[in-house]
Order: C-alpha cells, then sequence, then structure tokens
C-alpha cells in the first residue's frame, strides 16, 4: 500500500528539499554596495543608498513568495538575466554577494558561509525576471 501525501506535507517536503526564489531586479555589483568616508580623522565604511533599497525591495520580494528554509549546508545557484537595463557587461561573480546576504537576511539560510557550492550563470529569457535562485540542501555525504 503506498502512502498518500497530503498537499501541506508533500509542500513541506519539497521546500526541505529545493527552494526556487525570482527576484524582479538586478541587484547592485559587489563594488557598489559599500561607500566610504572620513569623520574626524577616521575612516567609516556603510552600506550605499542604492545596495539597501535594493536590499530592503529583494527582502520584501522573498517574504512574498513564502520560500521556507533552508538549515545547515546548502547548495546556491543563481541565473540571472543577461544585459538587464543596460548593455553594459557585468561580472557575473559581482551580484553572488548581495544575493547571498539578502538569503541570509530574509531567513531562507542560515549563514552564507554554510554554502557547499554556489554556481552563477547569465540567461537569455527569465520571463521578465532579473534574477532566480535555486537553494537545495546540500548531499550530506558530500558537507561532510
Amino acid at each position: 500500500m503506498t502512502d498518500k501525501l497530503t498537499s501541506a506535507e508533500y509542500r513541506q517536503q519539497t521546500a526541505k528539499a529545493l527552494i526556487r526564489i525570482t527576484i524582479a531586479d538586478m541587484p547592485p555589483s559587489t563594488n557598489g554596495l559599500r561607500k566610504s568616508f572620513i569623520k574626524d580623522g577616521k575612516v567609516f565604511s556603510a552600506k550605499t543608498d542604492k545596495y539597501t533599497a535594493w536590499r530592503n525591495a529583494a527582502l520584501w520580494e522573498i517574504a512574498t513568495q513564502r520560500p521556507g528554509k533552508i538549515k545547515g549546508p546548502y547548495t546556491l545557484a543563481i541565473a540571472a538575466q543577461r544585459n538587464w537595463r543596460s548593455k553594459r557587461a557585468r561580472d557575473i561573480d559581482n551580484i553572488i554577494k548581495p544575493l547571498s546576504d539578502a538569503l541570509v537576511k530574509a531567513g531562507v539560510v542560515e549563514d552564507d558561509c554554510l554554502a557547499e557550492s554556489v554556481s552563477a550563470r547569465w540567461d537569455d529569457d527569465l520571463s521578465g525576471k532579473a534574477v532566480v535562485i535555486i537553494i537545495q540542501q546540500a548531499n550530506e555525504a558530500l558537507a561532510a
């Protein structure tokens, strides 16, 4: 006899295995996340207004998708829309940090230091989204 899962049980099991999140706007480059300034002879660093605005919007988007949480080690796969609102070339690796930080702040993952594997690629058609993120629980045999 086969045990049948309720839809809530099925969602809970699949949420543990795989989370898919879409973000409508491209994160700022890692190079533009912080600004430095001198005050009373000391150098200070603060988040830029552009990064703060993007992160707040991304956190709301993530919250509305109710993605669930991954506990422990995970793998992260990022697909980003090529030439998003600009023909200017960008480095794909410069979008990883702000996205990872947003996932931590949103509570989707506990800490970005738990990422066992990170991949990022350009995509030509993400159906109007800037970024699609897939987070999976890391295979415990590989994570150990």
